[in-house]
C-alpha cells in the first residue's frame, strides 16, 4: 500500500507539473506596434566595439524613472553602472530580475545581488518552480525529496555541491535577456539580447515598452512578494511607421513561428540560425513549407543533441528545398536564434535567445523575443540579412555532422515524447 500510494503521488506530481495554468507574465503576445526605421536599430558586437554592452549601459545611465534588467548573468561593469545611477538618482526604481542559477553554472555572483540589494535596488530572484517541469519524471522526485532544502542563494557561493547538481538537472532557467528604461527625456527604450554573451541584440524606442515591463513586473511580483515596484510607463498608441512589433514569450515564440511558416510557399526563403532544434511543430512547419516550394536554410550547432537527428530528417523529407549546415563546433557557446523569412517585398524577423526545442518553447523556461513585419529595404532588415548570409558563408557544408540512423532518430522522438530528455 506504500509503495503504491508513493507511485500515484509521484507520477501525479509529474503529471501536474506538464499541464498546470502558467504564471503571470508567460506566453505573452504582445499588441503589435508601428515602428520606423529610425526606432529599430540592430546590435552587433565586434572585437574593437562592444555595441550591446554599450547601449545597455547608454539605457541605465540615461534613466530618470524606472529600470528594469532582466539578464543572465549579469556582469560587474552592468552592476556598477546600476549602483552609479542609483547613487545619482534616488528616486529612480530598479527592478532586476534574477535566474536562480549558481555562479559556478553561469549565474550571477552572489555578491552582486548582495550589494544591489543594499542600495536599494528591487531584486526578485525568479521562482523557476512555478513554471512547467522540462522532466517532469525527474522533477517530481526532485519536488517531493530535495526542494524542500535545495536553495541556490542560501548555498556556498561558488562551491558546486550535491544539491546544486540536483538542481540543475531540472535544467529550468530564466533565459529572457533584456532591458527597459525610460530614455530620461519622456521616451522610452527596450533592447532584446539575442544569447547571454550579448553578441547581437535590438534596440527598440518606444512601443512595446508598456507590454515588455508588464510582463516583467508580474514576474517579480510573483517571485519576490515586494510591494515595491514601480507603476507601468503608460500605454502607448500604435503608432506610425512602416514596422511592425510584437513582443512574444515562452510558448507565444513557437506559436508565431509556426504561422508565418504557414504563410511561406511558392519562391519564399525561410532562413534559420539555432543553436538546437528539435521541436516537432517547428520541424513540421519547415516540413510543410518546404513541400509548398519555399526554399530553406538551417544554420545549427553540430554539438547540440539531438540535431544530428534533426537535419538528416530535414535532408530526407525537404528534398531539395532544405539545406543544413553547421557552425564550427564550438563556436556557438550561447543560445540565440534568428528566423527570416521573407515573402516577397517583405522580411518577417523572430530574434531572441530561445532554442527552438521543448524546454524553451513550451512554456518550460522563461525566454523572451521579438517579432519584426518590416519591408526589405529597411535598415534592420538589410543588417539583419547580411548577418545571417555571412554566416551561412562561414559555415561548414559537411555531410557528415547529419545522423541519418534510425537509431538516432527514433531514440530522440521517445526520449522527447517521454519526458525523460532535455530537448
Amino acid at each position: 500500500m506504500l509503495v503504491m500510494l508513493a507511485l500515484s503521488v509521484w507520477v501525479s506530481l509529474a503529471f501536474w507539473n506538464s499541464v498546470k495554468p502558467l504564471p503571470p507574465g508567460t506566453r505573452v503576445t504582445s499588441l503589435g506596434a508601428r515602428l520606423d526605421d529610425s526606432q529599430v536599430e540592430v546590435l552587433y558586437d565586434s572585437a574593437e566595439r562592444p555595441a550591446v554592452l554599450e547601449h545597455e549601459f547608454a539605457a541605465i545611465d540615461l534613466a530618470e524613472q524606472i529600470i528594469v534588467l532582466d539578464r543572465s548573468p549579469v556582469g560587474r561593469e552592468v552592476a556598477q553602472h546600476l549602483l552609479a545611477r542609483k547613487s545619482l538618482r534616488p528616486n529612480l526604481k530598479i527592478v532586476l530580475i534574477a535566474n536562480p542559477l549558481d555562479e559556478v553554472y553561469g549565474g550571477t555572483p552572489a555578491q552582486y545581488l548582495s550589494s544591489l540589494e543594499r542600495a536599494g535596488i528591487i531584486v526578485a530572484r525568479v521562482r523557476l518552480n512555478r513554471l512547467r517541469d522540462v522532466l517532469p519524471w525527474y522533477s517530481a522526485l526532485w519536488r517531493l525529496c530535495v526542494a524542500w532544502w535545495s536553495d541556490p542563494f542560501d548555498e556556498t557561493p561558488g562551491a558546486v555541491g550535491l544539491l546544486s547538481k540536483l538542481r540543475m538537472m531540472n535544467h529550468k532557467s530564466d533565459d529572457r535577456q533584456l532591458v527597459v528604461a525610460d530614455d530620461g527625456a519622456g521616451g522610452w527604450r527596450s533592447i532584446i539580447i539575442a544569447g547571454t554573451k550579448g553578441d547581437i541584440g535590438m534596440e527598440l524606442h518606444g512601443g512595446l515598452a508598456h507590454d515588455i515591463m508588464a510582463s516583467e513586473q508580474q514576474i517579480a511580483a510573483w517571485s519576490t512578494g515586494d510591494d515595491r515596484l514601480p507603476p507601468l510607463p503608460p500605454a502607448q498608441g500604435r503608432g506610425l511607421g512602416s514596422i511592425d512589433a510584437r513582443f512574444l514569450t515562452e510558448g507565444a515564440i513557437r506559436g508565431a513561428l509556426v504561422d508565418a511558416l504557414g504563410t511561406a510557399g511558392g519562391a519564399d526563403q525561410i532562413s534559420v540560425s539555432v543553436r538546437a532544434l528539435s521541436d516537432r511543430r517547428l520541424i513540421g512547419a519547415f516540413l510543410s513549407a518546404a513541400a509548398r516550394g519555399a526554399r530553406l536554410q538551417v544554420l545549427l550547432d553540430p554539438e547540440a543533441a539531438p540535431n544530428r537527428a534533426v537535419a538528416a530528417e530535414l535532408a530526407r523529407d525537404g528534398g531539395q528545398q532544405i539545406e543544413v549546415r553547421w557552425f564550427a563546433p564550438g563556436a556557438v557557446p550561447m543560445p540565440t536564434a534568428l528566423a527570416l523569412v521573407r515573402r516577397r517585398a517583405e522580411l518577417w524577423v523572430y530574434l531572441g535567445a530561445a532554442d527552438y526545442t521543448r524546454p524553451s518553447l513550451d512554456d518550460c523556461n522563461l525566454e523572451a523575443a521579438i517579432e519584426l513585419r518590416l519591408p526589405v529595404r529597411a535598415a534592420a532588415a538589410r543588417a539583419l540579412a547580411e548577418n545571417f548570409a555571412n554566416q551561412w558563408s562561414s559555415a561548414a557544408v559537411s555531410a557528415r555532422y547529419a545522423d541519418e540512423s534510425q537509431a538516432a532518430y527514433w531514440r530522440y522522438r521517445l526520449l522527447q515524447a517521454g519526458g525523460l530528455a532535455p530537448f
